[in-house]
């Protein structure tokens, strides 16, 4: 039986798509909070510490027993290994250049921890989506600053419309502050999975962005819509420029950890 979209929902995909049209056409990449508040946007802090109460809402993560350590023998089994900023020709230290060499490190480290893992335990829950096509279009802003996400993995089954995503900007990033392109993207996620009819029924589709930015920076991004603003509840920087085990496997935890919370209710 045909699952019929209530008006409420055609209300919020109505609303999300307002402020995707809006933030599209301002002229500035980056903001903060007081700036962000007349584009009907919150910024709000997040910790990764699982006791914090500011930790992410809509995501727990999973046993870091299950991951592999990424430690100079995973390095020497996998080359080229991790580029420390320091290494990199100084002509090749571009924002976009070294965000895409921490994507591409973390990339491989998440399937090799996938394939990995005793019974594939990690392949259970998520499965990747195909950017480019319908729904998940709008994704790559090639104009400079340029910005993309070209991966994105999504619940495989029940009603979770939960969704992960990795990102670059070829820009550096500030704490306390959001880039155009985080957003941007953001936006295309959430609108992308309230358009399928899976998720008619859910008033919240939360996104988790693994956001890589210049120099050679990262931090996750929450992101969902409470019925009048977009939320993105963002980390602080994470410095990798130089290699991090302990990031780059708390990251893994995250990027494979179930999700949680009530997708049903607005928020």
């Amino acid at each position: 039986m045909a699952v019929v979209e209530s008006p409420e929902h055609q209300k919020l995909r109505a609303a999300l798509r307002a402020i995707t049209n809006h933030v599209a056409s301002l002229q500035a990449h980056e903001f903060d909070s007081d700036e962000l508040e007349s584009h009907k946007i919150q910024l709000v802090s997040m910790d990764l510490d699982e006791t914090s109460d500011s930790k992410p809402t809509f995501f727990a993560p999973c046993s870091a027993s299950l991951l592999l350590n990424p430690d100079d023998d995973y390095d020497r089994e996998r080359p080229p290994g991790y580029y420390d900023f320091d290494s990199i020709d100084p002509i090749f230290r571009r924002p976009i250049d070294c965000a895409r060499n921490v994507i591409n490190y973390f990339t491989y480290y998440a399937f090799a921890c996938a394939c990995h893992s005793k019974d594939k335990v990690l392949d259970r829950v998520w499965s990747g989506v195909s950017i480019g096509e319908v729904p998940f279009v709008g994704l790559i802003e090639y104009d400079s600053p340029e910005y993309a996400s070209l991966d994105a993995i999504q619940v495989k089954e029940g009603p979770y419309p939960h969704l992960k995503a990795l990102l670059y900007n070829d820009l550096n990033a500030t704490d306390g502050r959001i880039l155009r392109g985080e957003i941007m993207i953001a936006l295309r996620y959430i609108i992308a999975q309230m358009r399928r009819s899976r998720f008619l029924q859910h008033m919240t589709a939360p996104a988790l962005l693994f956001s890589f930015v210049g120099p050679q920076h990262a931090r996750l991004i929450e992101a969902y819509f409470n019925g009048s603003s977009l939320v993105m509840r963002t980390t602080k920087l994470f410095d990798m420029r130089k290699k991090d085990e302990a990031l780059i496997k708390t990251f893994g935890r995250w990027y494979f950890g179930e999700p949680v919370g009530n997708t049903q209710a607005p928020r």
